[in-house]
């Protein structure tokens, strides 16, 4: 039975007991600070971050290197017959296209490399299927179908405590044109295309969670449904919100799962979202 390893970066904030619990490999984005580096959920905590945020330190942030692929692949290479390498949007970062360029160099094994056209978990959900069906035995093309089906089949929602991080970061030109913070108004934002939208603007947050469960009941309604709740530094609004959707859907799993601390350095403190899909007949 052929082996296939399971790859993806640190965007996808996956729990950890699922990471181990696959043997999923993540290649960690790094983030910058002067002089130094650190790699996202290694080197450097989410709450570190944040500190960072209030005292007015503003890092930045980098994909991994072509390198840090090349080692990941060539010690995959020597355990596994084939790769899958599932990554964060390539309209909103090079991620992608640096592992793209990696897989070539390591002709190995084949490496299939795929833009998950998400980010969070959203992009996690699409690594938990390929390393499931791995886990099951399926071969290297077989993993790409599915998680290509699956990938359209994705939603995401989110409200931001404030949408400066997200702004100056430059991975929502669609946030650029509204004086939100200003006019204290609290966008939902989406993925369309791989890319960070504003799907409505409410007055307040609570209104914006009450929506997001509604758009997410409409898209829904009583099909199962595989769920994920993430969050940044508002880990009580985000178990409360975990528990409004096992008791109003038919979850067949739901996580809880916060933010990695690059994902924190873009959008700030605060961030509550979800991520989900209906099971559909296969």
């Amino acid at each position: 039975m052929a082996r296939i390893a399971v790859v993806t970066d640190s965007v996808a904030c996956l729990p950890p007991e699922l990471v181990e619990a696959y043997g999923i490999r993540i290649v960690p984005v790094r983030i910058l600070l002067g002089e130094r580096v650190f790699r996202d959920g290694i080197d450097v905590t989410a709450e570190e971050v944040y500190a960072w945020q209030r005292a007015g330190i503003m890092p930045t942030s980098s994909q991994p290197s072509i390198g840090d692929f090349l080692e990941t692949y060539r010690e995959l290479a020597r355990q596994a017959d084939g790769i899958v390498s599932i990554h964060v949007s390539a309209a909103m970062t090079g991620t992608y296209n640096a592992a793209l360029l990696a897989a070539q160099m390591v002709p190995e094994v084949p490496i299939r490399v795929i833009d998950s056209q998400a980010a969070t978990m959203a992009q996690g959900f699409l690594v938990l299927e390929a390393a499931r069906a791995a886990e099951r035995g399926a071969s290297l093309d077989e993993i790409v179908a599915r998680v290509e089906a699956l990938r359209p089949r994705l939603r995401f929602f989110a409200v931001l405590e404030t949408v400066t991080y997200l702004i100056r970061s430059g991975r929502a030109p669609a946030l650029a044109a509204l004086a939100v913070d200003v006019l204290q108004i609290k966008p939902i934002l989406t993925l369309q295309n791989g890319r960070i939208e504003v799907l409505s603007k409410v007055r307040t947050r609570r209104r914006a969670i009450e929506e997001m469960i509604e758009r997410m009941a409409r898209d829904v309604g009583d099909r199962p449904v595989h769920a994920a709740v993430f969050h940044a530094a508002a880990l009580e609004e985000a178990e409360a919100l975990r528990q409004q959707l096992l008791a109003r859907f038919d979850c067949r799993e739901c996580y809880l799962t916060a933010f990695s601390p690059v994902m924190g350095l873009y959008a700030g403190p605060g961030v509550l979202g979800l991520a989900y899909y209906t099971e559909e007949d296969r």
